[in-house]
């Protein structure tokens, strides 16, 4: 499998309109890569000037150590599985899996090993004779999926690719794509918008925002290790929560003023004295057993089974927690929260760059 590089890959629509900005990034052999981020942050556009289907501004791509930016779509040995499905509705599976096999007048018999085999990894070799308008939703992503497996390709590009379906089926495509995964040993590139899918699939993430990079890391990193607000935000459901203030010292005492709000910090923080900062918490790292108190007053409950999310107000500011079931929070009631420092994260209030 092929590996692939970006560099200061740019994309210019009409007058300054960036698409994509000095997008750089390596996909190694084998390495499942996902490009994450909200609408219109460039990641299918990325996805697309890999792909050849988008004419770069400036900028490098290579496939292989091979310079490809004038290369055909064609040429560059590349697999897409759009959001859409993209089958021919006069064809039945069979046909459109072979399609692109008989365009490069593969012979009759390689064609058909190819797809029955391929049909046979992903489940469908009972469809083969079924139209599209036959089949559910996950049976015609595993056909777009097939369609791209025959042909061998050096590299596979996924444009969300699950958007379309329902909730349980996502998580079942999520599970049966790292399966492929594994099993290919394939170099794939996977565009979403979805952080959980990303977390799920990504051996690498590609963090995008308004057409530039923010952070590539593995999820772990990611999670734990943001560069900035932004990508602290993005990753992880619920978001992360966020609180302007100051960092003040007081006597021998470190702690974050912000307005209805004093925490007590450590004296890690003390290098950060009269700095004003954005801290993040995530909802889950609320503690139960050390910390600084706070007081909200809860608004809305998600119970989740065996533990619950709250959402409330301390004051102005907007906090939600993940607390146990057997805590009993009421809409409309005050409810108390203890803020572990080990487990804040801390952001410049100019650059929203982590302060470490």
């Amino acid at each position: 499998m092929a590996r692939l590089l970006l560099e200061n890959v740019t994309k210019i629509y009409d007058r300054d309109i960036y698409a994509a900005r000095n997008v750089s990034f390596t996909v190694k052999p084998k390495e499942f890569t996902v490009l994450v981020g909200p609408s219109g942050c460039g990641k299918t556009t990325t996805l697309r000037l890999i792909a050849g289907l988008e004419e770069l501004t400036s900028g490098k791509i290579y496939i292989d150590d091979k310079l490809v930016n004038e290369m055909s779509p064609r040429d560059r040995d590349v697999a897409m599985v759009f959001q859409n499905y993209a089958l021919y509705p006069h064809m039945n599976v069979y046909d459109n899996m072979a399609f692109g096999l008989r365009m490069r007048k593969h012979p009759k018999e390689e064609i058909k090993h190819r797809v029955v085999g391929t049909a046979e990894i992903l489940s469908i070799e009972d469809l083969l004779h079924r139209k599209p308008r036959q089949l559910s939703g996950g049976q015609r992503q595993r056909v777009a999926l097939g369609r791209s497996i025959v042909r061998n390709p050096k590299i596979f590009l996924f444009d969300e690719p699950l958007s379309n379906l329902d909730a349980k089926l996502r998580v079942q495509m999520r599970a049966e794509l790292a399966r492929l995964h594994k099993k290919l040993q394939a170099t794939i590139v996977y565009v979403t918008h979805d952080q959980v899918e990303a977390m799920t699939l990504g051996q690498k993430i590609v963090v995008l925002k308004d057409g530039e990079v923010q952070q590539v890391a593995d999820p772990i990193t990611l999670y734990k290790k943001p560069i900035n607000k932004f990508v602290a935000g993005f990753m992880g459901s619920p978001p992360m929560n966020f609180i302007k203030g100051k960092i003040k010292k007081v006597n021998k005492n470190v702690g974050f003023h912000s307005v209805g709000l004093t925490l007590q910090l450590n004296n890690n923080y003390n290098k950060f004295s009269n700095r004003s900062v954005i801290i993040g918490i995530r909802p889950t790292d609320f503690s139960t057993t050390r910390g600084s108190q706070i007081e909200i007053t809860i608004d809305v409950i998600e119970p989740m089974g065996n533990e619950l999310f709250v959402h409330g107000r301390c004051g102005d500011i907007m906090i939600s927690a993940r607390v146990p079931e057997d805590t009993s929070p009421r809409v409309g009631k005050p409810f108390f929260l203890k803020i572990n420092p080990d487990r804040m994260y801390i952001f410049d209030e100019k650059t929203e760059k982590a302060l470490k």
